[in-house]
């Protein structure tokens, strides 16, 4: 009953929330070139975040419709194999690829304008829009290629009844079976247990994507605050960057905040990604759907509320 509740609640909180900040940003257009990069992105985000939601509420809805039916009348696999179920993974895989790689992008331009300031090379207002469509073309793609391999193999989402296909479980392999001495024994019944001898990586695409790209582009993220935090530290007394570059330092820990609640969340996610497939760990189905409901999503009922914040703070 928990986790059901936790799904509406960031389900409503990620729909209302980045809803809000969508047409605030719509609505309050920035005066300032730099505002204008600024709220582009963080738009973008808040679009991302929106997207969370709505599979979220997919989720939420579709618990509450199936009901007790999902076991009673052995619907399970009818769910996973749905339409809506595929939709719903879509869904998630465009807002969490799109946040990646946003947050890449913030990153990097971060990085760009601190560690040179007299670059020419940051992004601008038409600059930000084009990566920006390009991020969103990307986790496209991305999301789509997802769609259509699992029609042709369904190891994502057909093991996951929550329609994320996280590289966090692995499938059974060489599976075979053997009579049930006891039944057979005790009540002269024949019948059989289906045992697996090991297991095996649940889908290439989903570990390429989540422990591969992912990772990677958490890695670049790393490299770039690291780099910033040591230009600020060691070059704030070079002559005219210091006070050229106040207000970019100023916008790069506002940044800073919101890149890292996402890290914080997706890095535990890859790091036992990690140990999951090569088979040093195992995960419960619970705890899957713990993660993949709570921990996951949990930046994007958050991040409306962190911008805000931050917004008081550093002006």
């Amino acid at each position: 009953m928990t986790i059901k509740v936790f799904i509406w609640i960031l389900s409503i909180s990620a729909l209302l929330g980045n809803g809000f900040v969508i047409f605030t940003r719509l609505r309050d257009k920035p005066t300032t070139a730099t505002g204008t990069v600024q709220s582009t992105l963080i738009s973008n985000l808040a679009v991302s975040d929106f997207l969370m939601g709505i599979y979220m509420l997919i989720i939420a809805v579709m618990d509450l419709y199936i009901g007790e039916a999902y076991f009673w009348d052995g619907i399970g696999n009818e769910w996973r194999t749905s339409n809506a179920c595929q939709i719903a993974g879509f869904v998630s895989f465009l807002s969490t690829e799109a946040s990646v790689f946003l947050l890449t992008l913030i990153s990097v331009d971060r990085f760009i304008v601190i560690q040179f300031p007299f670059s020419q090379n940051r992004l601008g207002v038409k600059s930000s829009r084009v990566f920006a469509v390009i991020a969103w073309l990307l986790a496209f793609i991305l999301s789509v290629g997802s769609l259509l391999l699992n029609q042709l193999e369904s190891d994502a989402h057909g093991l996951s009844d929550v329609c994320v296909g996280l590289p966090l479980i692995r499938k059974f392999s060489s599976v075979y079976s053997e009579v049930d001495s006891y039944t057979l024994t005790r009540y002269g019944v024949t019948t059989f247990n289906f045992l697996a001898s090991g297991t095996s990586p649940t889908w290439q695409f989903s570990i390429a994507i989540y422990l591969g790209v992912n990772l990677v582009s958490f890695l670049v993220i790393i490299c770039c605050y690291v780099a910033i935090f040591f230009s600020v530290r060691f070059s704030r007394k070079a002559a005219g960057k210091s006070a050229k570059s106040a207000t970019e330092i100023k916008m790069a820990l506002k940044m800073f905040f919101i890149v890292g609640t996402d890290f914080f969340c997706w890095m535990p996610i890859i790091i036992m990604g990690i140990f999951i497939q090569a088979g040093v760990i195992t995960l419960s189905s619970n705890i899957y759907a713990w993660l993949v409901v709570f921990v996951l999503p949990i930046n994007s009922s958050i991040n409306p509320f962190l911008y805000t914040l931050i917004d008081k703070v550093t002006k």
